[in-house]
């Protein structure tokens, strides 16, 4: 039987925290937020932007240059590079200078299975990275099952991602394979703020950002309190993984501080697929605030308060 090796949340923690860094525009301006998201407590830095131009074989002497110069940034944080084509995905581990995970971010397409004989190393092999898929259409996740460790979600592709989380691990039975053996999951712009407007304004001064949505719709929006309560909901569903993209801004650095925070918790009472508890009352006699109303951009059957 196969071996693998899915993302599940550190200690303490409601799901490993990932954040996107893009290479391609400054490589300085990379290199140093690595370095403060590796300072901060980030689990995981994404390198995205690597390699030649989409069609062409990808250079590993100039991604072996990327991953060296935000490796040697990272004292905690492990490394993960996103890479557009298949045949690159699967024979990372050939390569010197591997990172310890990999995601691919292009379309599957047809695969051809003679691209895992030979040197190719195992799924069940512990020396290779741990493997992820960006899942555009639910369709094709059975293709993908044999192949990784995660599938990822992309939140602007996917309108309730709870219920896309259900769907994976429902496919992932019904394929054969034990859902605990797969990760999943989300690939979600966020903005975060002391208040609703400071998160708003810092979504707005990126026009980059804007590509994926409002991350209020797409993601991961709000102050710190609505912000966690979003992650709780996703931990809920049974996601493991948060890959964060974030605005680029000039207190960025005040964002993933905060991101730290939404994450801090305990999965050890959650249950995928169940039902939120309600809140508890207020005690007799309080006259705090009202119950907050229900959001009305959240779909139907979704799990969040």
């Amino acid at each position: 039987m196969l071996a693998f090796d899915p993302t599940i949340p550190p200690a303490g923690r409601l799901a490993r925290l990932g954040v996107v860094v893009d290479a391609t525009p400054t490589p300085t301006r990379a290199r140093g937020l690595a370095r403060l998201c590796d300072r901060a407590g980030i689990d995981i830095v994404w390198l995205g932007g690597v390699g030649s131009t989409a069609g062409h074989p990808l250079d590993w002497a100039e991604v072996r240059v990327d991953l060296e110069s935000v490796w040697g940034n990272l004292e905690r944080a492990r490394l993960g590079i996103s890479l557009p084509d298949r045949e690159s995905f699967l024979r990372v581990d050939d390569q010197a200078a591997a990172p310890a995970e990999v995601c691919l971010t292009g379309r599957f397409g047809t695969l051809d299975r003679s691209l895992l004989a030979g040197g190719q190393r195992d799924v069940g092999d512990p020396d290779r990275p741990r493997r992820s898929a960006l899942v555009r259409d639910l369709a094709e996740l059975a293709d993908w099952l044999a192949l990784v460790d995660d599938i990822v979600l992309p939140g602007w592709l996917f309108s309730d991602l709870e219920t896309a989380a259900d769907e994976v691990r429902a496919e992932c039975a019904e394929s054969g394979r034990d859902p605990t053996t797969l990760g999943v999951g989300v690939l979600v712009p966020v903005s975060i703020g002391r208040t609703n407007a400071e998160a708003v304004a810092r979504a707005e001064m990126d026009p980059d950002f804007a590509r994926f949505g409002h991350p209020g719709e797409t993601g991961i929006f709000g102050t710190l309190e609505e912000c966690q309560d979003r992650v709780i909901a996703l931990a809920h569903a049974g996601v493991t993984d948060l890959r964060c993209i974030l605005p680029g801004t000039p207190d960025v650095h005040d964002v993933i501080a905060q991101l730290t925070a939404i994450t801090v918790g305990s999965i050890a009472v959650l249950r995928p697929g169940a039902l939120r508890s309600a809140a508890p009352a207020p005690p007799d006699g309080w006259g705090g605030r009202p119950p907050k109303p229900l959001d009305q951009r959240v779909s139907d059957g979704s799990r969040r308060r």
